[in-house]
């Protein structure tokens, strides 16, 4: 019995070298076998959370070659690789798909020898319903009277829009924001407004008129409580990246038009907006004031040294009268209506570009409007510092730009052109007599570029080249591509008020005669039924209404 015990072991041990060997190619033990996918979890064309792992799972233990990228949602990602199994963690917290691009020969077995084919996955993301994180409403039917208040329960760090909804009410409040990913998202541009009375001027102490903002002294206690100085004030100062705003008005009471908005109408320096950091987006939104409404403001010497910040505006109002439109940094404004308030001398734009700076102010396909008197009395712009970059492509003139087009101001522009500058008929604006000299320190100083840019030139300037840059931020795609359309079949029973629900709606938000009730996830919301007529607005990932 012995014998054959060890017999039979020697055999088990013959037939498994054998096997081994079959296995192998050459002398030097390369596994010949094909590698292949066995598995894949989650599997093509399932739907997925914003938040997972997709892992693949091989024939063979596997590497990633040298020099080679994986790709996810067009991007490089890093993958883990235990044995045979490889691992892509990913958030996607924006997205409405994830792509897995796994190019050929990127995954060898482990001596590098047999190569994978490849692959390209695509999955679905699973729309997660969910409310505003805050709505304020200033008649108490939100979480918050104030805006500040939602702001300041905002998180720090967040890397997915924090959506605040802003219901229709005059809110007298002066906002400094310094987290990302705010989306502020009004009910009503004509009806949802930040206002407050502030200026960068000092009374001479008569008391004939309300004193601004008096910062030399530093005598209010706004300043003083809020860090504001005579260099950063505006009612609505954004200081951090990723901010949004849809359907809002900022108005500066101090310059704005006493008849239209109960303002002053003063001549001094009072901002009603001021951005400072990158990726700031607005969309039917209003900026209101006399002079300075909307500084662009991103410095050389500050610590972020944003010089190519970008800012974009769509659909929008833009008004005032003295350089109300300035700074540096890079700046779209597009199919928006610059409106000028003053008989005489209304310059809509004052640069302060630096040097690196790469696109500066466009705007294309804008309106100039304005007051009678500001016909033949409105200008381009004037060039304040460094060296100022301004361009108007495809500009509709309601009011006529005068002759000279620009004024001077302290330095010669580094930039200041026109493509295709109209009236109101469409007839092409005489720009013969466009000023081609500016005065520095008392000597003329000759502009020895061309005013008038090229149909080649003018076509750079695009939204892509200028607001994508190379990290694909698409701040369109909020309110455009993934806008939802109105929401249908609303009908009341009893106290139920129900609607047809929408696939990509994160949530609703009702409205009894234009007035906020509330929102929900669902697609009904029991109601008082006072015999009102209710409305209902469906509200995508990037908190933008319905129409």
């Amino acid at each position: 019995m012995k014998k054959i015990s060890i017999f039979t072991n020697m055999f088990f041990c013959l037939m498994c070298s054998l096997l081994i060997m079959s296995c192998k190619d050459d002398e030097n033990g390369t596994d010949s076998s094909a590698l292949t996918l066995l598995s894949c979890t989650p599997g093509q064309g399932e739907n997925v959370s914003t938040e997972g792992t997709i892992e693949l799972t091989f024939s063979k233990s596997v590497r990633q070659a040298p020099d080679t990228e994986i790709t996810l949602n067009g991007s490089a990602i890093r993958v883990i690789i235990t044995d045979n199994v490889v691992r892509v963690h990913y958030s996607e917290p924006l997205a409405d798909h994830l792509t897995l691009d796994i190019p050929s020969g990127a995954l060898t077995d482990m001596d590098g020898v047999q190569k994978y084919e490849g692959l390209n996955l695509i999955y679905e993301i699973k729309l997660e319903k969910r409310l505003f994180d805050a709505v304020v409403d200033c008649n108490g039917n939100g979480d918050y009277t104030t805006i500040t208040e939602a702001i300041e329960k905002a998180p720090s760090s967040s890397e997915q829009p924090y959506l605040i909804f802003v219901a229709n009410g005059a809110y007298d409040e002066a906002l400094i924001i310094t987290k990302p990913y705010i989306h502020l998202i009004g009910q009503d541009v004509e009806k949802t407004k930040i206002q407050k009375l502030m200026c960068r001027v000092k009374w001479d102490g008569s008391g004939s008129q309300p004193v601004g903002w008096d910062y030399s002294s530093q005598n209010s206690a706004f300043a003083q409580a809020n860090g504001l100085t005579s260099s950063n004030e505006a009612v609505v100062l954004v200081k951090s990246n990723d901010f949004h705003a849809e359907n809002i008005s900022f108005i500066n009471l101090y310059g704005a038009r006493t008849a239209e908005y109960g303002g002053m109408f003063g001549d001094g320096q009072a901002d009603a907006l001021m951005t400072r950091a990158d990726r700031i987006s607005f969309y039917n939104c209003k900026a209101v004031s006399f002079q300075d409404t909307w500084w662009v403001r991103n410095n050389e010497s500050d610590n972020w040294k944003g010089l190519n910040n970008r800012n974009y505006a769509d659909n929008c109002w833009i008004e005032g009268k003295t350089d109300y439109l300035y700074g540096n940094g890079n700046l779209l404004v597009e199919n928006s209506t610059f409106y000028n308030v003053y008989s005489s001398g209304n310059v809509m734009t004052a640069g302060s570009h630096y040097e690196g700076t790469t696109w500066g102010h466009i705007m294309r396909d804008c309106i100039v409007d304005g007051v009678p008197e500001a016909n033949d009395n409105t200008y381009f712009g004037r060039p304040w510092q460094n060296k100022p970059i301004a361009i108007w492509i495809n500009t509709t003139c309601k009011v006529k730009i005068a002759d000279a087009g620009y004024m001077d101001m302290s330095v010669s522009p580094y930039l200041y052109a026109e493509y295709n500058t109209v009236d109101a008929n469409g007839n092409a604006v005489d720009t013969s007599k466009r000023k081609n000299s500016f005065t520095v320190g008392g000597v003329s100083v000759p502009y020895e570029k061309s005013l008038v840019l090229t149909e080649t030139e003018a076509a750079n300037y695009t939204y892509d080249n200028v607001v994508k840059g190379d990290d694909g931020w698409d701040p369109k795609s909020y309110y455009t591509t993934e806008k939802l359309p109105a929401v249908e079949n609303v009908s009341i029973y009893g106290t139920t008020l129900s609607w047809d629900g929408q696939n990509k709606a994160i949530c609703y938000l009702v409205f009894e005669d234009g007035v906020y009730v509330g929102q929900t996830t669902e697609t009904s919301y029991e109601v008082n039924a006072n015999g009102g007529t209710y409305t209902v607005k469906s509200v995508n990932k990037y908190g933008c209404l319905s129409d």
